[in-house]
């Protein structure tokens, strides 16, 4: 007899609500396998499929194709996919999508339209796992692993005098940027080459990271510490490494213009204005390269009978002046300036140099700072 009452209260535990309420979770899991170089394909009816409403996920394409490991939890419609230092949650219920712990919500799976549900689970798995993949009516095919090389490389320099892709006496540092094939390179770096010279690595690549960001700067950057860094310019190229070790190299877009050394000026002598040709020549010490560029708006022609004072103009269409020789400067004066230095030369005539740098070489160095004007006596040359 207690045996018979022991077995009906045993069943009828069994069969109440109230021991639901207290099972465990049903969860799924398939584990990772080998994930091969090679192309593979995978038939939609030689898979297990994971099924919520519309949704499907076939399993073989994620862990035999990709790497990955597959766990589901039915009681709560959470999906996880696991791959290295990459993990998807895809949160059914609750319409949520989070990669390595942040949320997505560009993931596009739950506005994809009915006829897509089928494919934009797997669509997307691939696309964070740096994984190409292509569908046909009864099968998915998983395309060999690949790292795709950086691309669209841009350099940006930081200091007083800022020339594109150019490193010169003012610059403290430079950061360069390039664009990655999201997911491709997840837990992996990549480093920055000038020439043969590793000069900056981005040591931490994300899952979402579409992009990688190097910086010369330590919080304090110098000109000085760039030179020791960057002694010398070259083409840039960017390695990429995945979490593998696997490493491919960009293609040269771009190279690196080095520039240190300032153009010199060390003093002034005097001024001769070729009234007829439209000319003003200046004589000086220490000019630097020939062809470096002369400010001609610091400088002022004053006629002394005039009683006037003239600024050269350097806009467009201004005047142009640059290093003749180390000993010589020689400015062009444009048609405004010639109409503007109507009547100058019937007298006494001097040029005044205001203070500020007077010449500009292609990188963007300057000539030493005048910090006070300076005027010299015009040879005037009808």
């Amino acid at each position: 007899m207690k045996r018979i009452l022991c077995f009906i209260i045993t069943l009828a535990l069994i069969t109440s609500t109230g021991a639901v309420a207290f099972a465990k979770p049903v969860k799924y899991q398939e584990k990772s396998h080998k994930n091969y170089s090679e192309d593979q394909e995978f038939k939609y009816d030689d898979s297990k499929v994971i099924k919520y409403g519309r949704y499907q996920l076939p399993i073989n394409p994620i862990t035999k194709g990709m790497g990955a490991i597959v766990t589901y939890d039915k009681t709560t419609a959470v999906l996880t996919i696991t791959k290295d230092t990459t993990t998807i949650v895809i949160d059914f219920k609750n319409k949520k999508v989070t990669v390595n712990g942040t949320e997505d919500t560009k993931s596009g799976i739950f506005t994809a339209k009915n006829s897509k549900k089928m494919t934009v689970l797997v669509k997307y798995v691939a696309q964070v796992l740096g994984v190409r993949v292509k569908f046909d009516k009864d099968k998915i095919e998983v395309i060999g692993s690949t790292l795709d090389a950086p691309t669209n490389i841009k350099i940006t320099p930081y200091g007083t005098n800022v020339v594109a892709n150019t490193l010169n006496s003012t610059t403290q540092f430079m950061e360069v940027t390039a664009d990655i094939k999201q997911g491709q390179a997840t837990g992996g770096k990549a480093e920055l080459y000038v020439k043969t010279k590793l000069v900056a690595t981005d040591a931490v690549i994300t899952a979402t990271n579409s992009a990688i960001q190097f910086t010369t700067s330590d919080l304090t950057p110098t000109n000085e510490e760039l030179k020791a860094l960057v002694p010398e310019g070259g083409e840039v190229t960017i390695k990429l490494y995945d979490a593998s070790g696997k490493v491919v190299t960009s293609k040269v877009e771009l190279k690196l213009n080095v520039d240190y050394v300032a153009p010199t000026l060390t003093s002034f002598t005097s001024a001769v204005y070729m009234q007829e040709e439209g000319k003003l020549y200046l004589a000086v010490t220490g000019a630097g390269n020939i062809k470096d560029a002369v400010d001609v708006t610091k400088l002022f022609l004053y006629d002394a009978t005039l009683a006037r004072s003239y600024q050269l103009t350097g806009s467009k269409n201004g005047s142009l002046g640059f290093v003749n020789s180390a000993t010589s400067l020689k400015i062009y004066l444009s048609e405004a300036d010639r109409l503007g230095l109507t009547g100058f030369g019937t007298s006494t005539m001097t040029l005044t140099i205001v203070t500020g740098a007077l010449i500009t070489d292609t990188a963007g160095n300057t000539s030493p700072v005048l910090v006070a004007p300076i005027t010299l006596p015009v040879t005037i040359i009808k």
